[in-house]
């Protein structure tokens, strides 16, 4: 443990978490906690996603560095804008759906998916379609993606996204992801990007810190569990699914994954992946009270203190 009781109720009232929050991120991250909490006060700088199905990284960096901006690269993904003199959304090349606007951590996960051209992909959870787009460039705008959203008002951003970028691969639908078992086909591939507390993204968006509880965390991992068994029932057998969140809460990542392992005929995949050459980091196989099994080492996480960027994890699965 980092701190005593004491100091870390004073501790909580000085960065505005909860108690509970910040207690339960001291039994996660002991003598980290100090960086961690230093790591969520910094935001992160703005960073795009080169959309490969309109411009070539090359042509897109000339465009605007004409303009005055100063790019950072960030692998083969797009770039961190280091200065500029106006908002990258403003540009003209955000218009004409040259980029994504788009975390660093959040680049990595269609990556991780790895959709062939020619496969068949659902996306459960898709608004507002930044990984869908992604999924939609890497397969070179060919192969079909189902994209699902229970939120009404959500698919508007979705579809202007997917039109803005040129994809013309994606078909939308006003679903629960659930509903991805009516799918007459199997899903070569599904993302599902689950609903979450969205404690991994406090950068953005401070009242996570305490707008969340324990109950929440607890209510929305039994809608992860539904979501994610009605994707392994889905999936077709030797197919890949990424089950991620933007949460760090153990109990919507690992405890979520080690449920679908103990009840499912499914093994979990190996990761290889970095941000910026600092590799991710493991998940917990020990933590909470609860002994998780070894198999939980290949599930990820992006950390605000290791990785400079937002809080994702990432499990990797194939069904037999």
């Amino acid at each position: 443990m980092f701190v005593d009781l004491m100091k870390l109720s004073d501790i909580a009232r000085e960065y505005g978490y909860s108690f509970d929050n910040l207690k339960r991120y001291n039994e996660m991250f002991g003598e980290k906690l100090p960086e961690f909490i230093a790591a969520n006060e910094t935001e992160n700088k703005d960073s795009i996603r080169i959309n490969t199905i309109k411009i070539s990284r090359e042509e897109l960096t000339e465009r605007l560095t004409e303009n005055g901006f100063v790019l950072k690269n960030i692998g083969d993904f797009g770039f961190i804008i280091e200065e500029s003199k106006f908002s990258i959304s403003s540009t003209q090349e955000n218009l004409l759906g040259y980029f994504y606007i788009q975390g660093v951590a959040e680049m990595i996960v269609s990556p991780i998916l790895s959709p062939d051209k020619n496969d068949f992909v659902v996306d459960m959870c898709a608004a507002p379609g930044g990984k869908t787009t992604h999924l939609s460039a890497m397969m070179e705008n060919q192969g079909v993606i189902y994209a699902f959203d229970i939120n009404r008002r959500r698919l508007s951003a979705l579809k202007n996204n997917i039109t803005r970028l040129g994809c013309l691969n994606i078909a939308v639908f006003n679903l629960n992801g659930e509903e991805i078992i009516k799918i007459k086909n199997s899903p070569d591939k599904i993302l599902l990007d689950a609903p979450c507390t969205g404690s991994g993204i406090i950068r953005k968006d401070s009242l996570r810190k305490s707008i969340k509880s324990t109950h929440d965390v607890i209510f929305l991992s039994e809608i992860q569990k539904k979501l994610l068994k009605s994707a392994i029932q889905s999936l077709k057998s030797g197919g890949t699914l990424l089950y991620t969140t933007c949460s760090i809460e153990p109990e919507e990542n690992e405890f979520v994954v080690q449920w679908a392992l103990d009840n499912f005929d499914i093994k979990l995949l190996k990761i290889d992946a970095d941000i910026n050459g600092i590799p991710l980091e493991k998940g917990f196989t020990e933590i909470f009270g609860r002994k998780l099994s070894d198999e939980i080492l290949l599930c990820r996480r992006s950390l605000p203190h290791v990785h400079n960027t937002n809080g994702l994890f990432m499990a990797k699965i194939t069904k037999s």
